[in-house]
């Protein structure tokens, strides 16, 4: 009889130990399925805070690239806007000659001078862009035997084109106009030839103009 029964106990503690081992491997294998999930969770978003960095910083390079565009569009646009135009005096009236030498003429009363290309202390005009150019130039004076109204052309000292006329009275005037392809840096001004003289006042006959045609 105590045989059987300490079977039985046996048995039964057999069982519940089998229970409890059954429990508690399903509980680690969930604990460790939790832990997977987890640091599946924990890698997605790792894996997203990563691509949300990579688009931030591709976006970063692209603004940065689009503001140097607008750069030089803006300074492209810049350089096409160039003109300018004056007249000899600044104020009052006076003849300018006649001299015994050649000197340059410095148109003092800007009318334009979009882009600032031409200098009214110096007279001159220096190209800032590559590109076609086109200048026209009028002068005034008045008659006389033996002093001309006359002026050059000239870039960067070479004679260009030429405006002259002489007549023994009465007022006079001449004029020229050219196109040429201009350097970075190039330098194109009016001379007066020596012996010449030329007129201006307060109707600005004398002027001297310029502006860009197309950039090359």
């Amino acid at each position: 009889m105590f045989f059987p029964l300490l079977l039985l106990v046996c048995s039964v503690s057999t069982a519940e130990l089998q229970v409890q081992s059954d429990n508690d491997i399903l509980s680690h294998v969930r604990q460790t399925e939790g832990k997977v999930e987890e640091a599946e969770s924990l890698t997605e978003q790792q894996t997203c805070t990563q691509d949300i960095n990579a688009v931030l910083r591709e976006m970063t390079a692209l603004v940065a690239a689009l503001k140097v565009e607008v750069q030089h569009l803006q300074k492209d646009n810049e350089a096409k806007q160039l003109a300018f135009s004056a007249s000899l005096l600044a104020s009052g009236q006076e003849y300018t000659g006649p001299f015994n030498t050649h000197i340059t003429l410095i148109f003092r009363n800007v009318v334009t001078n979009i882009g600032n290309a031409y200098n009214p202390n110096t007279g001159l005009f220096i190209a800032p862009v590559r590109g076609v150019y086109h200048f026209d130039f009028h002068i005034y004076g008045g008659g006389s035997t033996t002093n001309p109204t006359s002026a050059v052309l000239v870039k960067n000292g070479e004679q260009i084109c030429v405006s002259w006329t002489r007549q023994p009275a009465g007022g006079q005037k001449a004029s020229n106009g050219v196109s040429l392809l201009l350097e970075i840096g190039d330098v194109v001004f009016l001379r007066m030839r020596a012996n010449s003289r030329i007129y201006d006042n307060t109707d600005h006959h004398t002027t001297f103009s310029g502006h860009l045609l197309f950039t090359m």
